[in-house]
Formats: structure tokens, C-alpha cells, sequence
């Protein structure tokens, strides 16, 4: 009989707990369904309110470099950040001695920036700061085995590494000036 009992008596008990969480469980569901119409109250309430347009909003430029604009004699324009004159030069050398300073000044009046190679280890009073360069630099430039004539200059561009010969020897300016219009108008 102790067994009837204890039976009936746990059946008992397993009953009122189950009564107990499943009216748990309506009164949290009853809360959180309070809690999500709360919220969407507060949304229907913002539509109403006045709200400033997103494309009304000042558009900020991007921070983006000055581009340094060089014009072709077509009419085109290229971005001069995108080229460098490489200068292959020698401080013993007199014709680089000559050639350099107009090199210089010519690179400040047109904005083409220069990159100076010295083949023999030693920059001057223009380039002083000239890098040596590598055999496998000249070789790449001048062609394998072939004589470094100095003063030389090539256009290269800094993003695809293409390159085109420029002046070899003492060169004027101008005739620098219609090389490199003529490298960028016919290679772009």
C-alpha cells in the first residue's frame, strides 16, 4: 500500500509542476510579447516624426591626392604621379655634368619627378642623392651586354613598369620634352 500511495502522491506531484511551468511559460511569453509591442510602438511612432533625408546630406569629398596633371600636345592630360624619368648618370661624367642641371630644372618647370641611377656610385650637386645601380637594373634598361652611355634617360610608369626610352648622350630639353609627348601620345 505504501507504494499506492507513494505513487498517486508523485503522480500528484508531477502534475502541479507541470501546471506550475506551463504558467510560467504564459506568463514570460505574455511578458515578452508586451516587450515586442513596445518596440513596435516606438518604430510607428518614429515614422511619424519628420526624418532628414539621406541624400540631402552634404557629400564629403574623398581624401584623395592632387593629382598633378601634365597636357600632351593633344589635348590629353595624364596624371604625372603615375610617371618618373629615370636618369642613368655618373659623376665623372662631363656631359652628365652638363646635362643635370638642366635635368633639374627642367623636372621643377614641368613637374616629372626623377629617379637617378649613377653607374659610378657617386651622385653630383643636381642628383646627390643618387642610388648605385644594380647590373640587373642596367641590364634591364640598356639590354644584356650592352655599353651604359651616360647621360641616359627613360620614362617609366610607376604602376605597370613599362618603359620607354627617352635620350641617350647630351640631349636638350626640348628634344626631352618631344620624346616623352611622344611616348605617352603613342603608348598609352
Amino acid at each position: 500500500m505504501n507504494c499506492y500511495y507513494h505513487f498517486i502522491f508523485s503522480g500528484s506531484l508531477r502534475l502541479l509542476a507541470m501546471k506550475l511551468v506551463s504558467s510560467s511559460l504564459i506568463f514570460i511569453s505574455s511578458f515578452i510579447q508586451a516587450a515586442v509591442i513596445d518596440e513596435i510602438a516606438e518604430l510607428e511612432a518614429s515614422k511619424k516624426q519628420p526624418q532628414k533625408k539621406a541624400w540631402l546630406a552634404p557629400v564629403l569629398p574623398v581624401n584623395q591626392p592632387d593629382m598633378r596633371t601634365y597636357r600632351l600636345p593633344d589635348g590629353s592630360a595624364i596624371n604625372q604621379d603615375d610617371y618618373r624619368i629615370v636618369l642613368f648618370m655618373q659623376a665623372s661624367c662631363q656631359y652628365c655634368r652638363q646635362f643635370d642641371p638642366l635635368l633639374a630644372q627642367y623636372s621643377a618647370q614641368s613637374g616629372f619627378r626623377v629617379f637617378p641611377y649613377t653607374l659610378d656610385g657617386q651622385g653630383d650637386a643636381h642628383f646627390p642623392k643618387a642610388i648605385p645601380a644594380p647590373p640587373s637594373v642596367v641590364e634591364a634598361f640598356f639590354g644584356p651586354g650592352q655599353r651604359s652611355i651616360t647621360p641616359a634617360t627613360w620614362l617609366v610608369n610607376v604602376h605597370t613598369l613599362q618603359t620607354w626610352p627617352l635620350t641617350q648622350g647630351m640631349t636638350d630639353m626640348q628634344t626631352l620634352q618631344q620624346q616623352i609627348n611622344y611616348s605617352l601620345m603613342g603608348h598609352r
